[in-house]
C-alpha cells in the first residue's frame, strides 16, 4: 500500500453482547470482535468503513507530516467456512509546506478460509492469501507499481474453558503474513500482530452479572500490536511497531470501534494518531437475502 517515506505509511494505511450476531467471528460462547489494525480472523459477508490518522516526522518542506485514511472493504462468503474481501483505501499525505496530497491506493483482495472453529474450547484457525494488483493507485500518495502476494496465518483463543474466574473473559488472537513482493526496489515484509482483549458481554453472561449499564455491558476493551519488518534487502524500509489500545460496541448486526495509534518506533509516526472502524454483520442484517447468505450454503 503507501510507500512514501518507507514503511511509514504502508503500516498506517494497514490502519484495511449476548448474542452471535452481535459480534464478528463467534466460537462456542466466545465472539471475537472486529479489528481495526488487524486483518479480520475469519470470512464472512459483511461491510466496514475505516477510518486512520498518524502523524509523521517532518524534515523541511516537502516532507510528510502525517497520513490519513480512509477505507472500504467488503466480505463475501462463498461457502460457510470460505469468503473474499476487497479492499480500497483513499489516502491523503500532508506535505510540509505543500498542503495535503490525495489519491487511491493499490486495489487489494484476499482470500480467508476458516480451517479450524473448536467451539468446546473457543479456538479458531484461519489461513489466508492476499494479493495487491501493483500500478493501480496513484504514486503521489505511495501506492506501488509492483504488487505483493501474502500468506497469512490467524490464531484465535479464548480462555473461558479455563477455570480462571474473572479472566475467562479474556482472549488474544494473533496474526502473521510474509509479503512477498513481485520484483524490487520493492522489499519482501514480515508482518505480526497479536490482540489482547477483555469481553464485557462475555462476563455479564457466562462470568458473573454485575448488573452494568447496557452501554458498558456491550464494550470489549482491547489492544492491537502491528510489527512490520523488512525481510532481505530492505530497500529503505525500517522496522515498525504500532500499539492501538481502544474499545469496541457491538450493537444489533453492527459494532463501532475506536483505538488510538501508538508508534513505539521513530520509523513507524511522530505522534498519537487515531483510528476508528463501523462495521455491519450482513449476514445478520439481511439473514435472508443472498447479500445476508454464502454462495453455496451447506443448508
Amino acid at each position: 500500500m503507501v510507500r512514501v517515506a518507507g514503511a511509514i505509511l504502508g503500516l498506517a494505511v494497514a490502519l484495511g453482547c449476548h448474542d452471535a450476531a452481535l459480534a464478528y467471528t463467534a466460537s462456542g460462547d466466545r465472539n471475537f470482535p472486529a479489528t481495526l489494525v488487524l486483518p479480520q480472523l475469519a470470512p464472512g459477508d459483511q461491510t466496514y468503513l475505516n477510518y486512520s490518522m498518524l502523524p509523521q516526522s517532518s524534515h523541511g518542506a516537502g516532507t510528510a507530516t502525517r497520513s490519513t485514511n480512509f477505507s472500504a472493504v467488503y466480505g463475501k462468503s462463498i461457502t460457510d467456512n470460505f469468503g473474499i474481501f476487497l479492499e480500497e483505501t483513499y489516502t491523503g499525505i500532508g506535505i510540509e509546506g505543500g498542503g495535503t496530497q490525495w489519491g487511491w491506493q493499490n486495489l487489494d483482495g484476499s482470500l480467508r478460509y476458516l480451517a479450524v472453529n473448536n467451539l468446546d474450547h473457543e479456538f479458531i484457525l484461519s489461513l489466508g492469501l492476499d494479493r495487491e494488483t501493483g500500478g493501480t493507485g496513484a504514486a503521489r500518495v505511495g501506492a506501488s507499481p509492483s504488487g505483493a502476494t501474502t500468506p497469512q496465518l490467524y490464531l484465535a483463543k479464548g480462555l473461558g474453558d479455563l477455570d480462571i474466574g474473572y479472566l475467562r473473559p479474556l482472549a488474544i488472537t494473533t496474526y502473521s503474513g510474509m509479503t512477498i513482493a513481485d520484483k524490487a526496489p520493492r522489499p519482501d515484509v514480515l508482518n505480526t500482530g497479536v490482540t489482547v482483549e477483555y469481553s464485557l458481554p462475555y462476563l455479564e453472561s457466562k462470568v458473573e452479572s454485575l448488573d452494568l449499564p447496557d452501554v458498558v455491558r456491550k464494550l470489549t476493551p482491547m489492544t492491537e500490536v502491528l510489527i512490520t519488518s523488512p525481510v532481505g534487502r530492505s530497500y529503505g524500509s525500517r522496522t515498525t511497531v504500532l500499539i492501538a489500545p481502544g474499545v469496541s460496541y457491538a450493537g444489533e448486526g453492527w459494532e463501532f470501534a475506536v483505538e488510538a495509534l501508538v508508534p513505539a518506533t521513530s520509523a513507524t509516526g511522530s505522534g498519537v494518531g487515531v483510528t476508528a472502524q463501523l462495521h455491519l454483520a450482513l449476514d445478520f442484517l439481511f439473514a435472508d437475502t443472498p447479500l445476508g447468505r454464502p454462495i453455496f450454503a451447506s443448508q
